[in-house]
């Protein structure tokens, strides 16, 4: 006799399979977004870029299977440019934690005709909506803004502010330029071993930045050459602005264009915030006296600077302007090797010298320390006995020194 019994539970098995449900229904698996204004058809492209402030949207929120999930909820508005999600404005960026543009209520899962002020955007923009509770996210179709400029992007949006040489909007977004200041051109103003720096010719201030390539710069890229377009990840380097990872065109069929002459710098020019940060990357001059990296200091004065460190690690010396050797209220020179071509500064010291090169910022932050030198926590209700309280731990105040990059032996020339 056959024995039908462990068939019979087969089925039964298969039959209880076939009618399991969602294992996640009713939970918010996607928010579904819908851009109502700008409308569909006034998006924009990236040759025809639109200009819009505010933006007017639904959401619904739904599970795996598609459903509407019926319960209230709230959600955060971002947007998201330059790879990054974005909220309120912050002084620097994506070191920031942004709060989101505006918090959102959902009733019984659906968000109708809200609208919202858009912060600073450039190139391809989405409305990024987040569910704090559950993850779920959801985008807009993209608004096509234009790109930035040099300038926009290098000028603080307030220069009196302590993070101004060294906090950025911007950081941690890719940007995209392709427009230079009208009558100017994109033009190569400094070449270096793994970097250049482009000056928009139709600025006169906050019109440079530097490329930070991670290698030789192909052989067109040379002091004159016209970029038409180029990209990166804008980052800031122990407070410096570069673009890095860039991607560039050369218009390598053009005459090669007259590079700007450099900005000449005085002494107080050099505790100018505004007219420092202006030049950043950009060619300047300076003239000093070459100070010696390592002074005799038989009586240990305090006011006599040593700055053999800076010489032996970094390639850099002080050059000199009131006196005090100091490179905090001075500019350093930064050679690529110990010498440039056949100036050797260590055997020139105590003389005048007029330099000529790229102007870079080195500005910061450091943190407070415990006595077992750990970063001290701070808050609201717990304020930081020493320093200020910036983004949750204690910091010293801010500090500020420049550094002046020679690009070749004729941009050194002694005076005596």
């Amino acid at each position: 006799m056959k024995q039908l019994r462990p068939l019979a539970l087969l089925v039964l098995i298969g039959g209880c399979v076939d009618h399991q449900g969602s294992l996640t229904g009713h939970n918010v698996s996607t928010l579904d977004v819908t851009l109502l204004s700008p409308a569909p058809g006034q998006l924009g492209s990236p040759m025809a870029p639109v200009d819009v402030q505010q933006a007017t949207f639904n959401v619904v929120a739904r599970d795996d299977t598609g459903q509407i999930v019926a319960q209230d909820m709230t959600a955060d508005v971002y947007i998201s440019f330059g790879g990054v999600k974005t909220g309120i404005d912050t002084s620097c960026g994506a070191t920031d934690n942004g709060a989101p543009i505006q918090t959102v209520s959902l009733k019984q899962g659906v968000l109708m005709n809200q609208t919202v002020t858009l912060p600073s955007a450039f190139g391809s923009t989405s409305l990024w909506i987040e569910d704090p509770k559950s993850g779920a996210t959801g985008a807009s179709p993209t608004i096509y803004f234009r790109n930035a400029t040099v300038p926009e992007v290098q000028t603080p949006a307030d220069l009196t502010a302590a993070n101004a040489t060294f906090c950025s909007p911007f950081n941690g977004k890719f940007l995209t330029f392709d427009t230079p200041s009208p009558g100017g051109q994109f033009v190569v103003t400094s070449v270096f071993d793994n970097a250049f720096s482009v000056t928009d010719t139709g600025a006169t201030t906050f019109n440079s930045i530097y490329l930070f390539a991670f290698g030789q710069p192909p052989a067109y890229i040379v002091e004159g050459a016209v970029v038409t377009s180029f990209s990166g990840n804008y980052s800031k380097f122990v407070g410096f602005t570069e673009l890095n990872f860039p991607l560039f065109n050369v218009d390598q069929s053009a005459p090669l264009a007259t590079v700007p002459a450099p900005v000449v710098l005085a002494f107080s020019d050099l505790s100018n915030i505004t007219t420092m940060l202006g030049n950043d990357a950009g060619v300047v001059q300076y003239t000093g006296t070459i100070c010696d990296p390592d002074p005799a200091n038989p009586t240990n004065d305090s006011t006599i600077a040593k700055t053999d460190e800076s010489w032996e690690t970094y390639n850099q010396f002080v050059v000199d302007g009131d006196g005090t050797c100091d490179s905090f209220t001075n500019i350093a020179v930064e050679l690529p090797a110990k010498i440039l071509g056949t100036f050797d500064p260590t055997q020139q010291i105590g003389k005048t010298a007029t330099f000529v090169g790229m102007l870079q910022n080195h500005s910061g932050q450091n943190p407070e320390t415990d006595a077992n030198g750990n970063m001290i926590a701070c808050s609201n209700s717990n304020p930081c006995a020493a320093g200020t309280c910036t983004n949750s731990f204690c910091y010293k105040g801010a500090y500020n020194f420049w550094t002046l990059l020679p690009r070749r032996p004729e941009d050194v020339t002694l005076s005596n």
